[in-house]
Parts: structure tokens; sequence; C-alpha cells
């Protein structure tokens, strides 16, 4: 029972700590069925880490690829891709009880009560968001919007930090409308 327990909450703990909360709009009204082609108007800001974009840039173009758009010139595509990252430093809040007391199952300490004693704990993390909006060319509209929300982690290898931007851009572009003809 006791290892049936712990298999539990390993299960809960390790995926309750990397969900990559996502959300997704778009413009009902607006027909992907009329779209072929795709630019990234992406300006990097000063303070940005251009290793990071570039990863990110590399993964759109892929996401886009397997959906079946074509990359264009900015001046050609009927899309234009723009992205934005943000850290921000958070707090996470968490009050648990620990159990004091005698415990009438020790020897020589013979029956007392148990009392719980409130514990808070503060844990500063870094959340990471990465916003991609995707806009109609033609009047500059946004048309689809993207934006996932993730406690950074720290990676130790440029493949792992590329491997996890291609997972939360997989997450992302899920509900992207695909130009490829499903079988």
């Amino acid at each position: 029972m006791a290892r049936y327990t712990l298999f539990i909450f390993a299960i809960l703990f390790f995926t309750g700590c990397s969900t990559i909360k996502v959300e997704t709009d778009y413009d009902p009204g607006f027909s992907f069925n009329n779209v072929s082609t795709y630019a990234i108007a992406h300006k990097s800001r000063e303070d940005a880490n251009t290793l990071t974009d570039e990863r990110i840039i590399n993964a759109i173009h892929t996401q886009f690829e397997a959906k079946g758009y074509t990359k264009a010139k900015r001046s050609d595509a009927d899309l234009l891709v723009v992205f934005h990252t943000d850290v921000k430093n958070k707090t996470r809040i968490v009050q648990d009880y620990q159990y004091v007391g005698i415990s009438p199952y020790r020897y020589g300490y013979g029956y007392g009560g148990m009392t719980a004693v409130p514990t808070t704990r503060a844990y500063n993390y870094d959340e990471g968001k990465l916003l991609i909006d995707i806009l109609n060319a033609k009047d500059k509209k946004i048309i689809w919007r993207g934006i996932a929300t993730d406690s950074l982690k720290s990676y130790d290898t440029p493949q792992e930090r590329t491997q996890y931007i291609n997972k939360v851009m997989d997450s992302i572009f899920k509900t992207l409308p695909s130009k490829v003809q499903q079988k």
C-alpha cells in the first residue's frame, strides 16, 4: 500500500510541476483557407536573448511548415507572425500543517495529544510567458493568438533548451488551422 501511495504521489508531483498553461484565441470571421504564406515580423529588443529568439524563430518555421504554410518575404506574405517573451519573478505561498506531540505508540511516553501547527513557506520562481500573434498582412489585424506560460527551468545543454521550446511550440500551435489535408 505504501508503494502504491508513493507511486501516485510521484505521478501527481511530476505532472503537476511540468504543466505548460496554453491559451489560444482567434478571429472566427477570418478564413485560413484563403492564405498560404507567412513571414516572421519580429524585431529583437536590446535586452533579448538572441539564442532563445533564434530557437523560437526556428520552431515557428517548423510549426508553419508542418501545417502546410510556405515561408515568404514579408512584402509577399499573407500572414505575419510576431512573438513576445516576458519573464516575471513570482512568489508562491504554501501553507501546510506539521503535526507535533507525543505519540501513544512510543515506549515510555504514554498517551498524549497530537496538534497541528500551521507552517507557511514562500517560494520564489521565474515565470516565463511566450505570446505569438498572427496578423493578417493586408490590414495588420490580429487573427490568431497563442500564449504559453510556465515556470522557468534551467537546462544543461542547448539541445535541452531547444527541445523544451519545441514542446512549448507544439502546445501553442495545436489549434492553428492546417493547410495540409488530413487523410
